[in-house]
């Protein structure tokens, strides 16, 4: 097996517990039990990956100011992590 198949495969990993969260929320969009799982699994993905599952959470909960302040401050770590890259390079 090539490293590009292995790479795809490892990108293409979604754990069962997610599948299970996104099956009850088909049933019904308000669990916040199955919310929960993909706001932990959102929280250690880059926001790039996490994003989609954010703009999920608010779309579906617009008045969570609980919500809201998860994404924006997934987004301003990501923002703060840019900032500080961008300043190392700055210097050199």
């Amino acid at each position: 097996m090539s490293t590009e198949a292995t790479a795809d495969q490892a990108a293409e990993y979604i754990p069962e517990k997610v599948k299970k969260a996104e099956k009850k929320l088909e049933e019904n969009p308000y669990d916040l039990d199955a919310w929960s799982i993909l706001i932990r699994e959102a929280q250690n993905q880059p926001i790039d990956k996490a994003r989609k599952t954010y703009e999920r959470l608010v779309a579906q909960f617009p008045s969570s100011g609980r919500f809201w302040k998860l994404f924006i401050e997934a987004e301003d770590a990501h923002c703060m992590f840019l900032s500080r890259k961008n300043n190392y390079f700055l210097r050199l």
